[in-house]
């Protein structure tokens, strides 16, 4: 016989001679059972009686909208008063909301962005204060500065190839999601982090009554509903409920993918590096010319010298006058002596002079496993 129960709509329930305290009330985790925190009975408490925490009057009234009123000017957004209680800034008694705190310039919410070396120590550490906002602002700034570039050559082309560590739509989404999904009643921070082989991005508050399968399916929950509403009227936000497919299809032409790892009071999601997938796949090919190319070279061929070295390569055997007439067909700036300057400077570990002088020419050094 298998019995079925509902979940109940008016949680927590509980031991009736303990009442509504952790001693009183237990989780199912598995096949055990523990005793659910102070904090997860309010929660349970506030869930059952449709408490939204951006719907709550603000304790503290004395706000300012500086930086707020600005990006409203900028997108034609009306702020007055009579718009701001439709927005959910103010309530119908012109008090103000929390969402009104959180997008005040007195908005308590700290958001953490770090940087780590491969020793786990600080290249980089910030905290991020003020209306909501601002933050969003600020913290996307400093996370498009710190997404690092590679450039690698490509031996066949003789192109140098720029990759960026992580997609700008994931990295973008990535933010606004733990921004508009996170729980603001948890006294927690917001965090990016930057570790050597990936981003991690974490928020307080896990999948809003749903399943990741949902999320991943294009269902939509909003914790926030009056911020992220806020959000799409200033443009931050193209599509409601688009950010984790945006996520996922930015990576789609990699061999790896992003990782979320939802708990009950937090939500992370980790991006794989780009860099490092590439690391790997050129370790793998062990190519000696590859890696003479992308070693300390890299740092200093320039788009020219790569053009020299592809005609030495292309055609073996030609001096530089010969090399002139086919270089300057795709660089106009092309001279003698700048070929030759180059040969002798740059190119010095790459290629080499064969034969006499009067019939002699460059060619591609023999590199050898």
């Amino acid at each position: 016989m298998v019995i079925e129960i509902l979940e109940g709509s008016e949680k927590p329930y509980y031991l009736k001679e303990k009442g509504p305290k952790p001693s009183g009330v237990f989780k199912r985790l598995g096949r055990s059972c523990r005793q659910a925190s102070e904090d997860e009975i309010l929660s349970m408490l506030m869930d059952s009686k449709g408490y939204f925490y951006e719907k709550d009057i603000s304790e503290e009234q004395e706000l300012t909208f500086k930086y707020f009123f600005s990006i409203c000017d900028e997108q034609k957004l009306n702020h007055q008063k009579r718009n701001l209680v439709s927005l959910g800034i103010l309530n119908k008694n012109h008090l103000y909301t929390n969402l009104g705190l959180l997008l005040s310039d007195q908005s308590p919410i700290i958001v953490k962005v770090a940087k780590y070396d491969k020793n786990m120590n600080f290249l980089l550490k910030r905290e991020f204060k003020g209306s909501l906002l601002k933050t969003l602002n600020d913290v996307i700034d400093i996370a498009t500065v710190n997404n690092d570039i590679s450039a690698k050559i490509d031996v066949n082309s003789f192109k140098r190839i720029e990759t960026i560590s992580y997609p700008g739509a994931s990295l973008r989404e990535g933010i606004l999601n733990a921004f508009c999904h996170a729980d603001y009643f948890i006294r927690s921070n917001i965090k990016i982090e930057f570790f050597p082989k990936e981003l991690k991005i974490t928020n307080p508050g896990g999948i809003y009554k749903a399943t990741l399968e949902d999320i991943l399916n294009g269902i939509q929950t909003y914790r926030n509903p009056g911020l992220v509403n806020i959000l799409n009227k200033l443009g931050y936000i193209e599509n409601f409920g688009s950010g984790i497919p945006r996520i996922i299809n930015s990576y789609k032409e990699s061999d790896f993918e992003p990782l979320f790892r939802p708990s009950e009071n937090f939500f992370s999601l980790v991006l794989p590096s780009l860099n490092t997938v590439n690391d790997l796949l050129n370790d793998s090919l062990n190519d000696p010319l590859n890696d003479l190319l992308n070693d300390s070279l890299n740092k200093r061929l320039s788009d020219f010298d790569l053009l020299v070295l592809k005609s030495i390569k292309d055609n073996p055997g030609l001096n530089a006058k010969q090399l002139l007439d086919i270089v300057s067909i795709l660089d106009k700036t092309a001279t003698l002596n700048r070929i030759k300057n180059t040969i002798k400077r740059n190119l010095v570990d790459l290629c080499e002079f064969r034969g006499s002088r009067r019939s002699g020419g460059y060619h591609f050094k023999s590199f050898k496993n």
